[in-house]
């Protein structure tokens, strides 16, 4: 009893140290002009073609409200993968040719409120380098499991491979 009680205290005093708060960046530059980028990827439709998340599980149940490309528009998945899971992606900004921003809320596995924004910067008229950005608050006892699965890694792979697969659709 006493060691499960120890354990426990310790779990309470390494949450109580570690970071509660993750951002999550990756780039890669486009062979291909920021305008044209930005009409592909404001389209939260359009991420069935290239993110990690969307093609990892074909039977994913999706549906879709509102006016895709505008604020409002909302993205909802249910899947049985549990890094998959269930949620919601509403589009929250547009700052038009620049920058799409969206608010994540995970209902399951765990309940869990994210955002994420694909930005553009134009290197020159025919190349562009896009970053996605990914953060999210983790509460204690979350925090102490996330920094035991290095969301870094876990997250930053999969948002880079979502980047790779964006990069080689656009580029065709």
């Amino acid at each position: 009893m006493i060691v499960i009680v120890l354990i426990a205290v310790a779990i309470i005093v390494l949450g109580s140290y570690l970071k509660n708060d993750y951002l999550i960046v990756r780039e890669i530059n486009v062979e291909r002009p920021k305008q044209q980028i930005f009409s592909y990827i404001k389209l939260l439709r359009n991420q069935n073609e290239y993110s990690y998340y969307n093609r990892k599980d074909p039977n994913t149940v999706k549906s879709y409200s509102g006016t895709d490309g505008e604020v409002g528009f909302t993205y909802s998945w249910s899947s049985k993968i549990n890094s998959i899971g269930t949620g919601t992606q509403t589009i929250s900004k547009i700052i038009e040719g620049d920058e799409i921003c969206c608010n994540i809320q995970f209902t399951k596995p765990v309940p869990l409120k994210s955002f994420a924004s694909i930005a553009l910067t134009e290197i020159n008229e025919k190349e562009t380098k896009v970053t996605w950005t990914f953060s999210s608050h983790y509460n204690f006892p979350l925090n102490v499991i996330i920094y035991f699965l290095n969301l870094e890694k876990l997250i930053g792979t999969d948002i880079a491979t979502s980047l790779v697969t964006l990069k080689e659709n656009l580029e065709r």
